[in-house]
């Protein structure tokens, strides 16, 4: 075993010593630094003047929602909410008017969770609209949430069998909603995406060379005709690429989780994922979503791994690995798929950075197999790992039985 940790460590050091890689790594943490503080820089304007810094914005609303924080989200809250939003006079920018800054914003967090079950497919629920929300709407508040859910879930092409489970998970939801701040976690499941994208690009610069240099160099005939040559040096190499994207990939998501939580607050773990989403479903805290993005993340960079890995025991070149996968990465980003259509829907959630994204992970669409039906935050670790296995079988093979020329 000795000796396939020195082969280990000798193709970390390939990896690491080039400077283009040591720039790249060094970027992407740069990059996550930047997006999870992003909403930090600037000022906040009010009718085209600046009103405040972003940071002194985020300060104070953190402060006016920790100070509502515990209370139960039932109609006395939101009636409290409504009369404050009800002192604010007719204005082109409400947020401008003296009787919103004092009067209406400590409630400002309220509202931005409680307006997307009134809002209809025809009309967004605006300031004016809560200004006038009566007792009796705020009363069946938790009833047009689940008719509102429950419209949607029949609207799809799942089986009936699935519209009931889905249904069934969302009756195991404790109502009222105990309201916390929660921005901490929020701002991570918004900039887990962009994330993953960037740990994927980096794992495949990392990763491109990992076969292709061999056939560039000529050091393939060297490998291959060596006493280990068909069996621990690729071992050694594809043990290399898993473990640098479980590595990388843990430390970038593990940074940016608790530097969200430490900038914008670390409480709200237990509070349920619907002050995120009102419409989910999911019995989940965001603790847990949390823990679920990270675990799919995690393997969404297995699968980028293995993937780059057999494009680069195919390929000649590391460039044109770098290219290929960059279009996998990034193309289906730039489209999305109705939930109507369920089988492409559900295919188009396979895709790597689709992986890393929460409305992927907590989609309302489950995937349902004979029978057997499976949330798509258990599903989508399972395809890339079973992915993963079938592809680094193939670029183990491929590159062993390559012909040397």
């Amino acid at each position: 075993m000795k000796g396939f940790w020195n082969l280990v460590g000798f193709e970390y050091k390939k990896i690491l010593c080039k400077k283009s890689i040591q720039f790249t790594m060094i970027l992407s943490v740069i990059l996550t630094v930047f997006n999870v503080s992003v909403t930090l820089y600037g000022d906040y304007y009010v009718d085209g003047t600046p009103y405040e810094s972003n940071y002194a914005a985020m300060v104070k609303d953190r402060a006016y929602a920790r100070s509502l924080s515990g209370r139960p989200l039932d109609s006395g809250l939101i009636m409290e909410t409504v009369r404050a939003y009800a002192q604010i006079p007719p204005s082109d920018v409400y947020q401008a008017t003296q009787e919103y800054q004092t009067i209406a914003r400590p409630y400002s967090e309220i509202y931005g969770v409680i307006r997307s079950v009134f809002n209809t497919a025809s009309k967004r629920f605006n300031m004016e609209d809560f200004q006038i929300l009566t007792k009796a709407e705020a009363d069946g508040f938790y009833n047009i949430r689940h008719d509102k859910l429950a419209q949607h879930i029949l609207q799809t092409h799942m089986s009936d069998k699935v519209k009931k489970q889905v249904m069934a998970m969302d009756a195991q939801i404790k109502i009222p909603f105990t309201f916390s701040y929660t921005d901490g976690y929020t701002r991570y499941f918004i900039l887990i995406n962009t994330l993953g994208l960037f740990c994927e690009f980096v794992i495949a610069v990392c990763l491109a060379p990992l076969f292709s240099r061999e056939y560039t160099y000529g050091t393939d005939q060297l490998i291959l005709s060596s006493r280990y040559g068909k069996n621990k040096l690729i071992a050694a190499k594809i043990f290399t690429g898993f473990s640098l994207t479980v590595i990388f990939g843990l430390l970038q998501l593990t940074l940016a989780f608790c530097l969200s939580l430490a900038i914008y607050g670390a409480e709200g773990g237990s509070s349920p994922l619907q002050l995120f989403n009102m419409l989910s479903p999911y019995p989940l805290s965001m603790a847990q979503t949390s823990l679920l993005l990270m675990v799919v993340s995690l393997f969404a960079f297995l699968m980028t791994g293995a993937i780059t890995m057999l494009l680069s025991a195919n390929l000649k070149t590391p460039f044109g690995v770098i290219i290929l996968v960059s279009v996998l990465l990034i193309a289906p980003m730039l489209g999305s798929v109705s939930e109507q259509n369920i089988l492409f829907h559900n295919l188009y959630q396979l895709f790597p950075t689709q992986m890393t994204s929460l409305s992927s992970v907590a989609t309302i669409i489950q995937y349902e197999f004979g029978g057997f039906v499976i949330h798509p935050y258990v599903f989508l670790p399972l395809f890339a790992l079973t992915l993963s296995v079938i592809l680094t079988f193939l670029a183990y093979h491929i590159f062993k039985n390559h012909q040397i020329e």
